[in-house]
């Protein structure tokens, strides 16, 4: 069977670097605009080509592609067959799941912070036109561009289940995570609807790789349709908007029988300081690209000390990311690889 977690894993991580790119196309135009003295009209319509009319189909392709993998997984686990090849219960319109159980973010939700950042940014390009005619523009666009990540991309507020506010971050890491509970929903959602076509009421979190913590003490027991309600949450009517447990990867199967638990290799500490390993290295590596955007806009102004700096701070992620991986054990350095790639 092939593993839809790791499927997550991968699909979660292109999305946060496509709106990382997204996001450094963004500066680099901003300094250029600046750099070349363009006025807000300008800037404006160029932006605009960056951020209107983001097609969000490909999120819902992968949201399907997950569901079909999912429903080939649980009919397989009942035939038990090497592969699925049993005609009657392929991914037709019979087996196809509406996301009724728990409800996914809609894509009004996606446009709504993308629209919140591109004001934003419009409004910071604003101010800086305004300043930078009475300063030096050279000191003014380094200070602006060592300032730009956290006064420009870092404008969502974070909050944690209670409504309570955690932090700002990136748009990028925030779609990210809503797209991450979508997914994970989407596959979860499927699962039960097989379970009722399939006749069979228990159902188990298999261990996965980089599990986190929350999810550890819930897999590899049978559990009852009550008993998934209450991991993933309040009712679904309830959940629509919020992204609740967003770093969640974990598979909802159909329990058939004890032979499906299998316990992990690791113990609940080493799988802790995996997840950990994996978060950080996910980060580590979208911020090179940032740095790299930094270090180019920084030779485009003139710094080349400024530039020389993240160069060299790009050379460390580069040492930390292979000294991380060094913690792992060689089979899961496999899965890093490919999430980096």
């Amino acid at each position: 069977m092939k593993n839809s977690s790791e499927y997550i894993a991968k699909q979660v991580f292109n999305v946060n670097a496509y709106y990382t790119n997204k996001q450094n196309e963004t500066k680099k135009l901003f300094f250029k605009c600046l750099k070349d003295k363009k006025g807000q009209e300008y800037f404006e319509k160029e932006l605009s080509k960056i951020w209107d009319n983001i097609d969000h189909r490909f999120m819902d392709n992968q949201i399907t592609k997950l569901k079909e993998l999912v429903h080939s997984n649980n009919v397989e686990e009942k035939l038990n067959l090497g592969r699925f090849d049993d005609e009657n219960h392929r991914y037709t319109e019979d087996w196809v799941i509406d996301d009724e159980y728990f409800r996914l973010t809609p894509e009004s939700e996606f446009q709504k912070f993308e629209n919140k950042f591109k004001k934003n940014v419009e409004k910071q390009y604003k101010n800086t036109k305004t300043n930078i005619k009475d300063l030096d523009s050279s000191e003014y666009l380094r200070n602006k561009l060592i300032s730009y990540d956290k006064n420009i991309n870092q404008v969502i507020t974070y909050f944690n289940a209670n409504g309570n506010p955690i932090r700002q971050v990136q748009l990028s890491s925030y779609l990210s995570m809503i797209h991450n509970t979508n997914l994970t929903r989407s596959g979860w959602n499927q699962t039960i609807g097989d379970s009722e076509n399939l006749g069979q009421n228990m159902f188990i979190i298999p261990y996965h790789p980089f599990s986190c913590p929350y999810c550890v003490a819930n897999q590899n027991r049978p559990l009852t349709r009550r008993q998934v309600e209450n991991i993933i949450g309040i009712e679904a009517r309830e959940q629509q908007g919020d992204i609740l447990h967003p770093n969640c990867k974990c598979t909802l199967s159909i329990y058939w029988d004890s032979s499906q638990i299998q316990m992990p290799r690791y113990n609940y500490d080493e799988m802790e300081q995996q997840y950990q390993l994996r978060q950080k290295v996910n980060g580590l590596t979208l911020e090179k690209s940032n740095l790299l955007t930094n270090q180019r806009i920084a030779e485009d102004i003139g710094n080349m000390d400024l530039a020389d700096k993240y160069r060299e701070q790009r050379n460390n992620i580069n040492r930390k990311i292979r000294e991380l991986k060094q913690d792992l054990p060689s089979d899961l350095k496999k899965q890093i690889t490919a999430i980096k790639r």
